[in-house]
């Protein structure tokens, strides 16, 4: 066996060796790549009051996202270096600013907004060219907003986010994102590149093989389509699966109904997100209903119990979520080049990939599980930092099926057997569709 050559080009079936483990890739993302994207930086919900601020890194950029005002749109980004010494002018995650920001090495000031507010000793540099007002700003990022996120991008010459997103917001909008509120946020320092968890997480194709301590998911066949730069997987019709029964036993559900009861009681055992409580209560009176019930009736009857579960809890039920919006939207949705989503009547589970610095072989990997509450019921959520998948353990049953899988894949690509991959053209579209445009974008 030899390794793939450069020459080779990505075809529905087949990714060369060469884009998983050629060393410039990582390089020619952070001069390429990451520069010229729109990337989520924060929650909208993060900047409560004028002068909260969240940090984001990327690569070896570090940005702060603050609030400047009262309104939606009053939020700016700039870089988070002062423009004397380049010292990082914050280096917590997050807080409040007060009237200014300030540089702690010789404390030069900046306004909230980023515009100079005084420079020590400033008559020194009488004379000086450039050093005037505007130079002295620190330099702004471009900011949009969409689905409850506050997204930047490094280029000033870059297209609008909803350009960007293309038909996502389409697809996603029913679901009302921006209303949802986390359950939990859980972030890994995972010991792989990014590109490899984004690739495990955007395909369904891993399921049955993956995830089977509790579901047999062998007869799902989850179909994969691209929409330029983004890419989603949906359900397509199959046959109910087994399931594991309290008993430890394996059984076969007689009903549509006790097959999406399974399903939706594997979840919220094991996965803490896609369904929570409203969903779980859902679930168990669909159980309920007699055996000769319609099996085309179920989902409607769901839908239904959705808006009596969400009425007695006080949560607003989202109004253009019909079922045609629901099945249309899929099961997951990849945002190139690092935004995953998985939607769901309950809510959410949204992921966050990026490098950890220029370390080739690590990554930050944020995890949410986002619900719907009544006004004032949203649980307080703090960011639950792990450093590795070992450390994770324990925290989430469903996703520490996936982490043994991507540690071995990390070592399994640069092996000299490793040819291609071999992907499904069916069910794992999305994973080429990826690999191209990141080919799109930095070349090869």
């Amino acid at each position: 066996m030899t390794a793939s050559s450069d020459k080779e080009a990505i075809r529905a079936d087949w990714i060369p060796a060469d884009l998983y483990r050629d060393p410039r890739r990582d390089m020619l993302e952070a001069e390429l790549l990451w520069p010229r994207v729109w990337q989520m930086a924060c929650r909208e919900a993060d900047l409560p009051s004028v002068g909260s601020f969240v940090r984001y890194d990327i690569v070896d950029d570090s940005i702060l996202v603050v609030r400047t005002g009262e309104g939606p749109d009053d939020i700016v980004a700039y870089y988070n270096v002062c423009q004397h010494r380049g010292r990082e002018l914050r280096q917590e995650a997050r807080g409040q600013l007060g009237a200014t920001l300030a540089c702690r090495f010789h404390g030069w000031q900046w306004n909230i907004d980023g515009s100079i507010h005084s420079v020590y000793w400033e008559e020194d540099w009488k004379d000086c060219p450039a050093f005037d007002n505007e130079s002295l700003a620190l330099p702004r990022i471009r900011v949009g907003r969409w689905g409850g996120w506050v997204w930047i991008n490094q280029d000033p010459d870059c297209e609008p986010l909803m350009d960007y997103l293309g038909v996502v917001p389409e697809m996603l909008d029913p679901f009302e994102p921006e209303n949802m509120r986390p359950l939990f946020w859980k972030t890994i320092v995972a010991p792989v590149n990014w590109k490899l968890v984004a690739e495990a997480f955007n395909e369904g194709y891993h399921s049955w093989a993956t995830h089977n301590s509790g579901i047999n998911l062998k007869n799902n066949n989850q179909g994969t389509t691209a929409y330029g730069r983004h890419a989603m997987f949906y359900g397509l019709p199959s046959q109910p699966g087994e399931y594991r029964d309290d008993d430890g036993k394996w059984k076969m559900p007689a009903t549509v109904q006790e097959s999406l009861w399974a399903n939706y009681r594997h979840l919220y055992r094991t996965l803490f997100a896609l369904t929570l409580d409203p969903g779980m209560a859902v679930a168990e009176r669909l159980r309920e209903l007699p055996d000769d019930f319609p099996p085309e009736q179920v989902v409607p009857t769901m839908f239904a119990y959705y808006r009596e579960e969400f009425a007695r809890r006080g949560v607003s039920y989202p109004e253009k979520l019909t079922i045609e919006a629901w099945a249309r939207a899929g099961m997951d949705w990849h945002i190139f080049p690092h935004s995953i989503v998985l939607p769901s009547i309950d809510g959410a589970l949204w992921y966050r990939l990026r490098p950890n610095g220029l370390i080739p072989d690590s990554c930050i990997f944020d995890i949410w599980s986002f619900g719907r509450w009544a006004p004032g019921e949203e649980p307080k959520v703090e960011n639950e930092i792990y450093h590795g998948f070992e450390e994770f353990r324990g925290a989430n049953p469903f996703l520490e099926e996936d982490f043994a899988n991507l540690e071995a894949v990390q070592r399994g690509v640069r092996n000299r057997g490793f040819r291609a991959a071999r992907t499904n053209p069916k069910q794992e579209a999305t994973v080429n569709n990826f690999q191209r445009q990141l080919v799109e974008y930095c070349g090869r």
